[in-house]
């Protein structure tokens, strides 16, 4: 049993706090915000202040790897959110994996009173971390045993956990005990994030359950992420060069691109809006490891967890999934923290860059060839196709999966991270079909979903598109 120290009550931080304690560990959890309120779930929305988590209401996709850890780890948070009204959506019917239809803040607050009701788990709300405590080494490696606060009071651990997400303080930390910062590798997105609420309208229903749901164009994206108790939210992303996006910040402006692009207009049409188009900006992939320039850790009994350690393209919905299976991963590292805290910091390196790792490399290219793709388009033109393998086997599967089936199961096990590229790729059914497709067709084009550059620019500065016929998605030729 080891006294497992969490800074950072999120997503992350609640389901390590939970997973660790299941396994009969001591967890103490430093939170710097508020509790959620005890209410509704529209009330975990508008009255929960989270101003230390930006993205909070923002629109999430509630991957079916996050399902998954829930089911082994704890089913009865599962049940809890159904109970407050989240949707599951099975990828395949009959079978257990699926995606969860919430908002984020009403996910984030089942989990945390889930953690908060668990014995053996301490939580100290308003409690914000100033730095860290050392004492002694592990085989010459000096140990983090506890941190201190801002109210200078003292936590001790034998593994503390930074778990505060993508704004963590730990090179500062690091730094001001004598220690390096985290070596780190990151890229910007390179685009501009808004979004907006939505309540159905009586008598309406979804007019689909399927995530993903997104239409990318050459200049901009435009997203869906249904949610809980009837709302949904609708996003639209920007390059941050592009010179209009400040615009889309006005609700008409917003709802009159929206309303051009077919996959988010149905939508439109059966929702109420509850706000208005809420901005993100300076996102980030990003990986932080606790090691130096030798590859060892620069402390033992110190670890990162969630997006303190690997945050990646939102767009996704990787974040949550990868907190989960990080969190999971933990708790089982946690059980030798006690007697060996610097072997337990060495595993969670090694599993870390050996998964979490692997999606932000997978993510990184992603990104590098849409960011190229929505230069070009603020241009009026096209990028030219990727080279390389995995995004063109994106590009194959966008076409194939709207007539094969194989194929689009495929894709959904891929985004929702039950599978890996190159699992996929070993399923021969799947990958002689993208192969024989890629063959054909050495640069498919996904189906054109929306407005191109010049109807945007004139939707947004107050004129309309004129005719839509042109710009309906088309389905690919088969083969």
């Amino acid at each position: 049993m080891a006294d497992v120290l969490v800074i950072g009550a999120g997503l992350a931080g609640s389901a390590a706090a939970l997973f660790a304690a299941r396994r009969g560990h001591r967890v103490t959890v430093l939170e710097s915000g508020e509790e959620p309120p005890d209410a509704g779930p529209d009330d975990d929305v508008r009255l929960w202040r989270r101003p230390e988590v930006p993205h909070a209401r923002q629109g999430h996709a509630f991957l079916a790897l996050a399902t998954r850890v829930l089911r082994e780890e704890a089913p009865d948070v599962l049940a809890a959110l159904a109970a407050r009204g989240a949707v599951p959506v099975p990828l395949t019917a009959g079978l257990p994996d699926a995606t969860v239809l919430s908002r984020r803040l009403v996910y984030e607050a089942v989990l945390r009173r889930a953690a908060r009701a668990e014995p053996g788990v301490t939580f100290a709300h308003g409690t914000r971390v100033a730095g860290l405590r050392l004492s002694g080494d592990v085989r010459g490696v000096p140990r983090v045993v506890g941190v201190r606060t801002a109210g200078r009071e003292e936590f001790r651990g034998d593994l503390v956990v930074d778990a505060s997400g993508r704004r963590s303080r730990i090179a500062r930390w690091l730094t001001d005990v004598a220690l390096p910062p985290p070596s780190e590798t990151a890229q910007p997105c390179g685009f501009f994030y808004l979004t907006r609420h939505y309540r159905l309208r009586p008598g309406c229903r979804f007019p689909s359950l399927a995530v993903p749901q997104i239409a990318e164009l050459e200049y901009a994206s435009a997203l869906v992420f249904p949610g809980d108790n009837d709302t949904f939210q609708l996003s639209a992303t920007v390059a941050v060069s592009d010179p209009l996006r400040h615009r889309l910040r006005d609700p008409d402006t917003f709802t009159r691109f929206l309303a051009a692009v077919p996959r988010t207009a149905v939508w439109l049409d059966c929702g109420v809006p509850l706000d208005d188009p809420a901005p993100m900006g300076n996102i980030q992939n990003r990986w932080r490891r606790l090691l130096d320039e030798r590859g060892r850790p620069v402390a033992a009994g110190l670890v990162l967890l969630g997006d303190a350690a690997v945050q990646t393209n939102p767009t996704f919905g990787r974040g949550v999934s990868l907190a989960f299976s990080h969190a999971q991963r933990l708790a089982r590292v946690a059980d030798g923290a006690a007697e060996d805290p610097l072997a337990s910091v060495i595993a969670f390196e090694e599993w870390t860059a050996a998964h979490p790792g692997r999606w932000f490399g997978l993510q990184l290219a992603t990104d590098q060839a849409r960011f190229a793709q929505l230069r070009a388009g603020l241009r009026g033109e096209r990028a030219a196709p990727p080279e390389d393998l995995p995004n063109r086997l994106v590009r194959a599967m966008a076409v194939l999966r709207e007539d094969d089936e194989a194929v689009r199961e495929a894709s959904l096990r891929l985004f929702n991270m039950l599978m890996t590229p190159q699992e996929l790729m070993a399923d021969r059914t799947v990958s002689r079909r993208i192969l024989a497709f890629l063959r054909d067709h050495p640069q498919p084009e996904p189906p054109v979903q929306g407005p191109g550059r010049a109807a945007f620019e004139s939707l947004v500065t107050g004129g309309s598109v004129r005719d839509l016929s042109a710009v309906q998605p088309q389905r690919a030729p088969r083969r």
